[in-house]
């Protein structure tokens, strides 16, 4: 993914190349310096507000949960204004993206969504489901009868032949706007939850672990591997960890989980030094693991308000990985996987387990039982030993 560069200019304010070329645009269309220092200002705020994109990358969808979060502060009608016309103006004019309307029940949805505290990935994945919806029948979903719903799903399912996920993420968007946003009885479809498949993941050993991370030559991507093994994290939480979030004194980590679901992990002090260089090549006043420039610069991961990109480091994993020849099929995933396995190896309860994972529910971190080394052995052992029985009848 490439990453745009950015200058330092006046009074500590970051000037991107894209808003030199919204400037630039302007000027061609002959906006008054008023106007330009208004639109300016509001694509500047919304550039910061963006999470892990830039505005080069950004949707209409983000431009219009932006004005939405405005909104919901109290903007005054100007400051909004200003935001939806300089937007509007960056993506028809510079970027050559047509902004269509919003139809007022795709608003409603989307505000029962952020009522409900929602992120905007979920919002995002539920808007597309809908769309796919409407786009099947050409006609707004709230025309659609129950058995309409049902044959799209038969669609989806058995001639598509989609996998369970996608099925699951489409059922659950379709779902919140006839049952949150249009409150119609969602059983009179008969549509059922697709049967959830049984995968046990792949397990890397103690050594496999230790040569992958050894293969990271960053020190950026090696402390951010090496914290998601040491804590158990989702590589979300890894990425979005804070400065603030490491409580030395306490010897522990403060994770801003999924779900808006926070835990305190133990961190152990052997990752402590890293974490420390990592910090020392940057500087950066929030982020631990801050987004920098393509030339890796820690003087622009200082100046950075965003945390590193996930495709950065699962793209940093998937290289150490393919050079150590490790066989087995894994991701970043796979070392919280193995952090669970291995501390369950170590003796550790698996109610504790389950706290540190940030599980809901027991039974997500009961497979984990099945993975021993010394649960295989055991097991091992016993086959071994009726195998020896049934060889010595045939004598």
């Amino acid at each position: 993914m490439s990453e745009q560069s950015s200058t330092k200019r006046g009074k500590g304010q970051i000037v991107s190349g894209e808003h030199e070329g919204f400037q630039i645009a302007m000027a061609k269309v002959g906006f008054v310096p008023g106007t330009q220092t208004a639109y300016l200002r509001a694509f500047d705020r919304f550039a910061g507000w963006l999470d892990r994109k830039t505005p080069e990358l950004a949707t209409t969808q983000d431009a219009r949960r932006y004005l939405t979060k405005l909104k919901q502060k109290g903007a005054s009608a100007t400051a909004y204004s200003h935001a939806a016309a300089a937007l509007r103006f960056f993506f028809e004019e510079v970027r050559g993206i047509e902004w269509k309307p919003i139809s007022p029940l795709q608003k409603r949805m989307v505000e029962d969504m952020c009522l409900r505290g929602f992120s905007n990935r979920t919002q995002d994945s539920y808007v597309r489901s809908v769309t796919g919806l409407t786009r099947y029948y050409m006609r707004s979903p709230d025309m659609l009868s129950e058995e309409e719903i049902r044959s799209y799903f038969v669609h989806l399912t058995c001639e598509r032949k989609l996998a369970r996920p996608t099925v699951t993420i489409a059922l659950c968007g379709i779902k919140f706007l006839y049952v949150h946003t249009l409150k119609r009885d969602w059983s009179l479809t008969g549509v059922p939850v697709p049967k959830r498949e049984k995968f046990l993941p792949v397990i890397l050993s103690r050594e496999e672990v230790h040569t992958i991370l050894s293969k990271i030559r960053i020190v950026r991507h090696s402390a951010c591997l090496g914290l998601i093994y040491a804590c158990g994290l989702r590589l979300s939480e890894a990425c979005a960890v804070k400065t603030t979030d490491i409580d030395r004194a306490r010897g522990m980590l403060h994770v801003r989980g999924k779900g808006s679901k926070d835990r305190y992990v133990p961190l152990p002090p052997a990752i402590m030094p890293l974490l420390g260089k990592c910090w020392l090549s940057h500087r950066n006043p929030t982020w631990l693991f801050p987004w920098v420039g393509r030339g890796g610069s820690g003087r622009r991961g200082q100046l950075s308000d965003r945390h590193v990109p996930k495709a950065s480091v699962q793209q940093v994993f998937r290289k150490a990985y393919k050079e150590t020849g490790i066989s087995k099929k894994v991701s970043v995933h796979s070392l919280r996987h193995a952090y669970a396995t291995h501390l369950l190896e170590a003796g550790v309860s698996l109610r504790q387990i389950q706290v540190w994972l940030g599980h809901s529910s027991p039974t997500m971190t009961a497979h984990y039982a099945r993975l021993t080394q010394q649960s295989t052995h055991a097991a091992g052992k016993i086959l071994a030993d009726l195998m020896d029985d049934i060889s010595n009848l045939s004598n």
